[in-house]
């Protein structure tokens, strides 16, 4: 059955007359009432009668009425939901994103991205940076979005396998107990080399803050400071706030930690974070994905690979 003829069917049903229905479909009545009739032969059976009434179903139109308008419904619901996915605008979209980022960016971008994606389907995850490649390799993730000191290193380490794009920096500054509350602003790097440093654990896969630190700090001839492993910036706010260590933040994190820890700038300034955007080069990115990708980098999404 042709859809356009079912269509055709449920406007005469509605209207009870062809010369109505012919003028509703913008067509004129003859091609209409030979739709009707190819309709009737593939079928084998009558579904319209004239009575004094005007046109109605019979029996076997009224069954057509019925399911025929569900089907008329669900095709074009299932049209309407394409269209959506062939322009970006639905589906589902995986993400891991690191938590500085997520505090003083993403908002904005996943604000201009439901603009334009109203009924995309989108899962934040706050994930190891060690595992990071492994989601976006399995399929798990389909867009990762890191802090690295070092970007280049990533594009060479994963150029086969996986598209790394920049889309900002972080500055870093000191995260510090309250008894630094009366500190300066800014405070020399080396004041602080005495203190335990919280930091989290290295990770070859996506060098981050301690790689960052450690590089800066041998190649300008400092010694290492004593060193504590944590976990994630979460579990690192207490600890300092707790006066157990010290650390280096991007200054986003006062949004979360209010006045349990101190902020100060570092004289010299360390190098930025850079934030980086990941995901496969080796699977076809979904409309929905490429969406996302187009407002996270705006005019430079068209030069992404």
């Amino acid at each position: 059955m042709d859809i356009r003829h079912i269509r055709y069917f449920l406007e005469i049903s509605r209207q009870g007359s062809i010369s109505k229905a012919a003028k509703v479909l913008q067509m004129t009545q003859p091609p209409l009432s030979a739709a009707l009739k190819n309709l009737e032969d593939e079928l084998g059976v009558k579904l319209l009668e004239r009575t004094a009434r005007g046109i109605v179903p019979t029996r076997a139109g009224e069954l057509l009425l019925q399911k025929g308008t569900r089907l008329v419904d669900e095709t074009d619901q299932l049209a309407r939901e394409l269209s959506r996915q062939g322009k970006g605008l639905s589906g589902s979209l995986h993400l891991a994103v690191i938590l500085p980022f997520a505090w003083a960016y993403l908002p904005r971008v996943l604000a201009r991205f439901g603009d334009l994606s109203p009924n995309a389907d989108v899962t934040l995850t706050d994930v190891e940076p060690s595992t990071v490649t492994e989601g976006i390799r399995s399929g798990s993730l389909d867009i990762a979005i890191v802090a690295t000191g070092a970007p280049e290193k990533l594009r060479t380490m994963y150029q086969e396998d996986m598209v790394v794009e920049s889309i900002s920096k972080l500055t870093l500054g000191a995260v510090l107990p309250n008894r630094f509350k009366e500190a300066p602003k800014t405070l020399a790097l080396t004041e602080l080399l005495e203190e335990t440093w919280l930091l989290p654990s290295p990770t070859i896969r996506v060098p981050g803050i301690t790689e960052l630190m450690v590089d800066y700090l041998l190649q300008h001839g400092h010694s290492l400071p004593r060193m504590k492993t944590v976990t994630s910036l979460q579990t690192t706010l207490p600890l300092v706030a707790a006066d157990m260590g010290i650390s280096i933040m991007p200054p986003e994190i006062q949004q979360i930690a209010r006045t349990t820890v101190v902020t100060r700038r570092l004289d010299p300034a360390l190098p930025p974070l850079h934030v980086v955007a990941i995901w496969s080069s080796q699977r076809t990115m979904s409309d929905v994905g490429t969406k996302f990708i187009e407002v996270l980098l705006g005019p430079r999404a068209q030069r992404a690979p």
